[in-house]
């Protein structure tokens, strides 16, 4: 520590706090930091990678701390003395910058002079520095395994994100894209295998798309990620099309990736620990099945999970009957809006949120069933549960078992799942309040995205 308060106190003399260098021009503004004290993270980096002992790395924290500390203080003394107009450049600016670079970069205001604008532009980047540095700050306050953990495996399946940079941090695991450009799960040696689950749980669920972490065994890598690849939640709006197993061509739509949000508009994610982690399994579990008839038993598993723990506790009803508890969880369904996935229809270059057209197939799906010749005498619950329960499950008796005729059984199941999916996100995010709305809503964000 001594050696790295010697460093901090010479970096201290050399920098000064009234006086900005630019030796290459106007981009020394553009790229302002202080390097300086990058170079000492740099080398407790190295320090830390020679050693992963869980307490060894924890001994560190300080020593990134007062680096940040060191640096926050010196930056904003530089601030305070751009406010006050008590900073040169040096060379003079007007030698070095020109009016239509700094356009480029900043709202040039031409009610001052070229100067004041180089002065707060070099304001706005310290600002930026700043932020950097109390990002930093709050991290190793708050979530300093980021800093102590190491890589665990590489994670499989349909896995991308959106943000490179980004942190993805659940409890005392981290997700982060390793050197290699690929996406691994980073953790301790006082990590438990749950957390690992419930971390991947969670994103296959914002995601809709199954996940897994990698074995030492290549062959089987590549067989679970070709399964898995061939999963699409989209299926089920294709299986709704009468026509759809005598088409030639398919429909180009594709579901693409939720914005996660950010933490107070740092680089990092963060997710609140799961109430009710099981619930989240099962459904990922659902996602693992490229067929309607298995994915049936795990999202009714989902179902009578949330059945158990949450409408036989509010409801209490003095006969309990899984077709009235199927009713009253499609009612709270059919008006919540859950964390929205929005697919991209590349022929019309149109943007869709998945779930709004879920519900006007689910309302399409009642109507059918209510002139339906056998089904009309039915509830929506006993329906479902005739089909998810009984017939999926256990398979019927003789010639009532469940059958591969693929325009018959198989789109009757995909109808009951897509009733099922509806429960399932609402039922997760209301055993998981900590899930809801950690996704954005706002489609525009979206069309930029992938209509551009």
């Amino acid at each position: 520590m001594k050696k790295i308060e010697d460093d901090i106190r010479k970096i201290e003399e050399e920098i000064s706090e009234t006086k900005i260098i630019l030796p290459y021009g106007v981009m020394s503004i553009t790229l302002f930091d202080l390097e300086q004290y990058e170079k000492i993270i740099v080398n407790i980096n190295r320090e830390r990678e020679k050693n992963q002992n869980l307490e060894f790395r924890k001994s560190l924290i300080k020593k990134y701390k007062f680096v940040f500390l060191s640096k926050k203080r010196k930056l904003n003394k530089i601030l305070n003395n751009l406010k006050n107009n008590k900073v040169e450049f040096v060379p003079k600016i007007e030698s070095v910058v020109n009016k239509e670079y700094l356009q480029k970069f900043h709202t040039y205001r031409e009610d001052i002079s070229l100067k004041e604008n180089s002065r707060y532009f070099l304001r706005q980047r310290i600002n930026c520095c700043i932020n950097k540095v109390n990002e930093e700050l709050f991290l190793l306050n708050f979530h300093p395994s980021l800093y102590m953990n190491s890589m665990d495996e590489y994670i499989g399946g349909d896995f991308r994100y959106r943000y490179d940079a980004e942190a993805i941090i659940y409890e005392d695991v981290n997700i982060l894209q390793s050197e290699s450009h690929h996406f691994a799960i980073y953790t301790n040696e006082k990590t438990k295998e749950k957390t690992k689950r419930d971390i991947l749980n969670i994103l296959a669920y914002l995601n809709g798309t199954p996940i897994f972490l990698f074995t030492q065994n290549p062959s089987f890598n590549r067989k679970i990620d070709d399964l898995y690849q061939q999963f699409d939640l989209l299926d089920m709006l294709r299986l709704r099309k009468n026509e759809y197993f005598k088409e030639e061509t398919e429909e180009s739509i594709s579901l693409q990736l939720p914005i996660l949000k950010n933490y107070n508009n740092y680089s990092v994610v963060l997710f609140k620990t799961l109430k009710h982690a099981e619930i989240v399994d099962l459904y990922h579990s659902s996602l693992k099945q490229f067929e309607p008839l298995p994915r049936c038993v795990f999202l009714y598993r989902v179902f009578e999970y949330a059945a158990s723990v949450d409408y036989k506790v509010k409801i209490r009803p003095t006969e309990y009957k899984q077709e009235d508890a199927i009713e009253y969880y499609i009612e709270k369904a059919i008006g919540y809006n859950p964390n929205p996935l929005y697919y991209m229809d590349f022929g019309s270059r149109k943007v869709t949120n998945y779930f709004t057209k879920l519900k006007l197939e689910a309302r399409k799906i009642f109507k059918e069933w209510s002139e339906h010749p056998y089904k009309k005498s039915k509830t929506r619950g006993e329906i479902i549960y005739n089909i998810g329960r009984n017939l999926v499950a256990h398979g019927g008796n003789g010639e009532h078992n469940m059958k591969y005729d693929y325009d018959k059984n198989y789109k009757h199941i995909n109808d009951v799942n897509i009733i099922l999916e509806l429960i399932a996100r609402y039922v997760i995010e209301l055993l998981n309040p900590g899930l809801k709305n950690v996704v954005e809503r706002r489609k525009i964000y979206y069309e930029k995205q992938y209509t551009l």
